[in-house]
């Protein structure tokens, strides 16, 4: 006889595990009333022969839980390389509560049709999850179907890295976020440099943001600090650069030698991550001109190799705005458990950043 899957249909499982059980014990109990079987076979043959009987069923009963598991849906993976950092201390977290992580990297980063992808796959396979983890890309393009994969999910949902949601009332009911904000980030750059620039007494600075269209709020953000804090700065933002480092160095040439055909000055660069930080490092030193004798630059995320640069001040790289993947990581996860278990929570939780500098 076929056995009904324990884990797919457990009710089936224990009713029909439970009358066999049963039929077996009273067959037994039949066979010692009988006078004239307890004269021809001992008491303790008849139960030996019943536990026999039961156990193919016994068999089937796992000794373990199934393995608890949680997805995670990043927006990149090959040039972002503080998404891999956030991927391996949500793997360390995760695994501390028991709980295997199922990771869904693009094809290509920040596509939208791929993520989307990711999605359907996850929810034909639902059954698996507690609950998962989004780093959410071109938002704009696709909320609606963040919005349909909530509702058909039922599961927790926790978004990091860049919000989906404009208002905290249009989260489903079964999401929240948790991350630092990119106007945060754009803020603090933006303090930074106007403290440093009045320090250095430059006068009527030119700053270049090296940027991408994703987190435009952090140069937006930025700028406006400038415009409102240093009058007289000139800012070029260029937010073609894509996180790559290779166009960050590209930019920085491309933009100096504007800047030397006009007899211009170069005082800061500001780039959104630290991947272009390390480009436009890697362009400043390759110059040999008077119009970025001085130039500093400051980066976001908080890398190593950006801190060890740091460290050194050996190069033109004096700041990064840190976004702790650490803590971020130990907040995601436990949101998400709360959620799972049903316990208060809130839509939004926003971290602090902080500035890592020269000492």
């Amino acid at each position: 006889m076929k056995l009904p899957d324990r884990d797919r249909t457990p009710i089936r499982f224990a009713v029909l595990t439970s009358v066999t059980g049963g039929l077996v014990l009273a067959g037994v109990l039949a066979m010692i009333r009988s006078d004239v079987l307890i004269a021809k076979v001992p008491a303790w043959t008849l139960l030996v022969a019943g536990v026999l009987a039961a156990a193919p069923l016994l068999r089937r009963v796992p000794s373990t839980r199934r393995t608890r598991q949680a997805f995670l849906v990043t927006s990149a993976f090959r040039q972002k390389y503080w998404i891999a950092g956030l991927v391996q201390r949500l793997h360390c977290t995760l695994d501390r509560a028991n709980i295997d992580l199922v990771l869904k990297v693009p094809d290509l980063d920040y596509d939208s049709a791929a993520q989307a992808h990711h999605l359907r796959r996850i929810l034909a396979a639902r059954q698996r999850y507690i609950g998962g983890i989004i780093v959410a890309t071109e938002v704009h393009r696709l909320r609606p179907d963040l919005i349909e994969f909530c509702s058909d999910l039922t599961l927790p949902v926790v978004f990091t890295d860049i919000e989906p949601f404009d208002d905290e009332d249009h989260y489903p009911g079964n999401a929240a976020f948790v991350g630092y904000l990119s106007s945060d980030l754009g803020t603090l750059a933006g303090r930074w440099l106007v403290t440093h620039l009045r320090k250095n007494d430059r006068q009527r600075p030119h700053v270049l943001i090296v940027a991408s269209r994703q987190h435009q709020a952090r140069q937006s953000h930025c700028a406006a600090v400038l415009q409102a804090d240093l009058p007289g700065v000139s800012i070029t933002i260029d937010e073609t650069c894509a996180f790559h480092r290779a166009r960050a160095y590209e930019a920085v040439l491309s933009h100096t030698r504007l800047l030397t055909s006009r007899h211009g000055r170069l005082d800061a660069v500001f780039c959104t991550n630290d991947e272009m930080a390390l480009g436009a490092v890697d362009a400043l030193r390759t110059i040999n001109s008077p119009v970025t004798t001085d130039t500093v630059v400051i980066g976001v995320d908080g890398t190593t190799e950006a801190r060890t640069l740091i460290d050194a001040g050996t190069s033109p790289l004096r700041a990064t705005v840190v976004q702790d993947s650490h803590r971020l990581a130990e907040s995601v996860v436990d949101v998400l458990e709360k959620m799972h278990k049903r316990r208060k929570k809130t839509k939004r939780t926003i971290l602090d950043p902080e500035v890592y500098e020269t000492k």
